[in-house]
C-alpha cells in the first residue's frame, strides 16, 4: 500500500474527513502519515523592518497558534489510531508548493487532502490549492469531499 501519506490541514472540519481517510489507509497498509500546515511566509501588511505593529504581531501569533493546534489535532488522531505520525509547519508563499516540497522531502507516496469545492467566479479567481496540485503536482493525490 502506501508507506507515507501527506495530509495537509488548515484545521477545518473538512480536513478532518481527509485525515480520517489517510489514517485508515495508513493503518490498513502499515504506513505512517505526515501532517502539514502551510502558512504564507510574507504578509503584505508587514510593517517596515525595525517597526512593530502590535495588532499585526497579535494576529501573526494567533495564526501560528491555530496552525500548531491543527497539527496537534493530527498528531492526537494518529496516536489514537496507532499510526506513526510526524508534523510539519511550513512557511511558504504558496501552500501547494509547500505540499509538493514536503511530500518529496519526506518520501510521501500519496497526498490525501480535502477539496473545499469553490464554485463560480470565486473558484475561477482564486484557484484552490487542490486544483494547483492536480495541474502541477508530481505525487499521487487523493481528494476527499
Amino acid at each position: 500500500m502506501y508507506r507515507r501519506i501527506l495530509v495537509p490541514t488548515d484545521g477545518t472540519e473538512l480536513c478532518s474527513l481527509a485525515l480520517d481517510t489517510a489514517l485508515e489507509l495508513a493503518r490498513i497498509g502499515g504506513g505512517a502519515i505526515v501532517g502539514l500546515h502551510a502558512c504564507p511566509l510574507d504578509d503584505p501588511a508587514t510593517p517596515p523592518a525595525g517597526t512593530v505593529d502590535p495588532a499585526l504581531a497579535a494576529w501573526c501569533h494567533e495564526r501560528e497558534q491555530q496552525a500548531r493546534d491543527a497539527l496537534a489535532y493530527v498528531r492526537r488522531r494518529a496516536d489514537d489510531a496507532g499510526v506513526p505520525c510526524e508534523t510539519v509547519l511550513a512557511a511558504e508563499a504558496a501552500p501547494f508548493e509547500a505540499i509538493e516540497r514536503i511530500a518529496r522531502e519526506h518520501g510521501c507516496d500519496l497526498v490525501v487532502m480535502a477539496a473545499h469545492a469553490r464554485r463560480g467566479l470565486r473558484a475561477r479567481l482564486l484557484g484552490g490549492e487542490t486544483e494547483k496540485l492536480l495541474a502541477h503536482g508530481t505525487v499521487p493525490l487523493l481528494i476527499v469531499r
